[in-house]
């Protein structure tokens, strides 16, 4: 999201995904009124030209025996079958004429998605309004998105199944574990040194984080931890705090044993002046990703003075390695085990989950610990598939304007566009700007080559053709805002009309309770996307992304893959788009993937959070 912290205004041009799906699931015939999305007939449009031609030739067929009929009886033969005469010709014009429409509008499609035109270098001026005032769509990669286009009509009849709905097997062989007992029982220390208090900034993710660092830490300076609040930002504009997102009552049973947890201050210590006796410990006093040594020698001797220090903000402020085992558990058991959602987030993403599938599902472990009691009834013995898909994908899309302001990068939207996110960048980014006049430039195209542009809808779609995904697959779209709208995100309905959020999936009234608590939104994002069959991300810097992908590690049990495209490889491999073969797409962006579902154990300095194969974390059965 940027620079964590930066303020974040209304954004220019920013079409919120929910309108432009609701508008366009108005228009389709046969939508799903709760889903907003079109139904499994919708795209059988894919076999009926196969099967309106197969029909033309078997009733012409036996058009053509007519001939052997004796001649002398043909004018009474005709008198009598007059009325089937008609209605043939009539059935054999109408397959003719449905025939041609249907090759017509095939043929206008893959022209649109065909057209090199739709480049920054043909937008300058800006981009041309509809005659409703939307954008025109946005595309890069014109001969791809016509390949994919034809490549996913091939899959859909040869009905092959996509081989990325499944992890390597070794992902089966770790198991959690990250709550079992130890035969030497560590406990709580036998007195605490005082107690620390924890206001945790960011969104819900960065806050997640610094709940368990906090946990780590007071184990590790022998402290009492004060239950963590969350500060109010202006770029998230939410005042929950940590009961309104995660039990409380539950966080506090399950950590008991390894550490000293209280609500609130006691009264003698809540009178105090925590700055003006100096116990007051901000970001700028601990540096990023801290050693236990930064934390022993200056945080410490504050403690054991005043009784009592207030960490404020706490971003990444604990570092990964080296740390004792025993904290790298902490980490853990706070992560996979105490921090459950609240009744009311649990029962939404619940019924988010179950609005995706229209059918309850084979319960696992990854549900039971997301949606708790909540979980759907028994599964259906016999799937219908008029009922609903039997799996989904996820996808986090980071496409928001403050990161695609940040990241430097074209993509393709023309001069409107450029001026758009400059103006952008120099309202809420003035650091960034100063720092750009007295650094050299860099074009966008060795940013791209460097793997530092966000990836764009068309090229998230892109990469999911070329996995083998169908076209009626159903996603999950986990984001905020796309910038763009409409206009950006064609490319990626035109291969995947089945897209779905937490907008179209729950009422308004469902919704209402969230409404203004972007944190708690968030934590419906995190449920549907770490409970998906497949879970793709975009950016593998990112929390949401990071922890969701922890998350399905630790309890998916090698059945829950997680998509990592590295953006550094499909650069080079996009960059070749008005000369590459589909076949050789495929291979590339595949072995792309592959690589990154490689089954390794966590590397020193690596998030535990992320990457929790390790022994503190997991245990790998023979």
């Amino acid at each position: 999201m940027g620079k964590q912290g930066s303020p974040r205004s209304p954004r220019p041009d920013v079409v919120n995904v929910k309108d432009y799906h609701t508008r366009s699931s108005e228009c389709l015939p046969g939508s799903d009124p709760i889903l907003g999305r079109r139904l499994s007939g919708g795209d059988n449009n894919w076999k009926t030209k196969v099967a309106l031609l197969h029909d033309l030739k078997h009733e012409y067929g036996k058009l053509g025996s007519c001939k052997a009929v004796y001649v002398g009886k043909r004018h009474l033969w005709f008198r009598k079958h007059v009325k089937s005469i008609v209605f043939m010709f009539a059935l054999m014009g109408s397959l003719f004429l449905l025939d041609s429409f249907m090759v017509s509008l095939f043929d206008s499609i893959n022209l649109q998605n065909s057209s090199p035109s739709r480049t920054s270098s043909d937008l300058k001026g800006g981009r041309t309004a509809y005659a409703n005032g939307e954008e025109p769509p946005v595309q890069m990669y014109g001969h791809l998105q016509n390949l994919a286009y034809s490549a996913l009509a091939e899959k859909e009849l040869k009905q092959e199944p996509s081989n990325f709905w499944e992890e390597p097997w070794k992902a089966s062989l770790w198991k959690p574990c990250a709550d079992r007992k130890e035969s030497e029982k560590s406990g709580q220390p036998d007195k605490s040194n005082g107690y620390i208090m924890v206001s945790a900034n960011g969104g819900l993710n960065q806050q997640r984080v610094a709940i368990c660092n906090a946990v780590a830490l007071a184990s590790l300076l022998n402290a009492t931890l004060v239950l963590p609040r969350f500060l109010y930002s202006n770029v998230w504009k939410d005042p929950s705090q940590f009961g309104d997102i995660y039990q409380e009552d539950y966080f506090v049973n399950v950590m008991k044993d390894e550490l000293n947890l209280v609500k609130d201050l006691p009264s003698h210590l809540k009178s105090l002046d925590i700055e003006a006796i100096g116990s007051l410990i901000t970001d700028a006093d601990i540096v990023k990703e801290a050693k236990p040594i930064d934390y022993l020698t200056k945080v410490l001797p504050l403690l054991l003075q005043n009784g009592v220090v207030h960490l404020l903000g706490f971003g990444n402020r604990l570092g990964f390695d080296p740390l004792p085992s025993r904290l790298q558990k902490l980490r853990c058991k706070c992560n996979f085990h105490a921090l459950k959602f609240v009744p009311k987030i649990q029962e939404a993403g619940s019924l988010l989950v179950r609005r995706i599938r229209k059918y309850d599902t084979a319960q696992r472990m990854l549900d039971k610990q997301l949606v708790g009691e909540f979980l759907p009834g028994s599964p259906s013995k016999k799937h219908d598939s008029e009922r609903g898909p039997s799996k989904y994908l996820a996808l986090h899309l980071r496409f928001e304007v403050d990161m695609i302001a940040y990241s430097l990068c074209d993509f393709g939207g023309g001069e409107k566009e450029k001026r758009e996110l400059q103006a952008y960048r120099e309202s809420h980014f003035p650091l960034l700007i100063e720092r750009l006049k007295h650094s050299k430039p860099i074009s966008s195209s060795e940013l791209r080559n460097l793997g530092r542009c966000p990836l764009t809808p068309e090229e998230a779609a892109l990469v999911l053709a070329g996995l083998g995904f169908k076209r009626g697959t159903y996603i999950y779209l986990a984001s905020s805002r796309i910038y763009g709208g409409e206009s950006r995100m064609h490319s990626f309905t035109s291969l995947y009309p089945n897209l779905v959020t937490k907008e179209t999936l729950l009422t308004p009234s469902e919704l209402a309770p969230f409404r203004n608590f972007s944190s708690q939104l968030a934590a419906l994002d995190f449920i549907a996307c770490a409970t998906a069959d497949v879970f793709a991300m975009t950016d593998s810097g990112s929390q949401l992304s990071s922890l969701v992908s922890g998350f399905r590690t630790y309890y998916g049990g090698g059945h829950a893959p997680t998509l990592r495209p590295n953006k550094k490889r499909l650069a080079a491999i996009l960059s070749e788009n008005s000369t590459i073969g589909w076949n050789s797409f495929e291979d590339r962006v595949r072995k792309m993937i592959e690589e990154g579902q490689s089954v390794l154990i966590r590397g020193f300095g690596r998030s535990i959070y992320r990457q929790p194969r390790c022994p503190e974390c997991m245990c790998k059965t023979q």
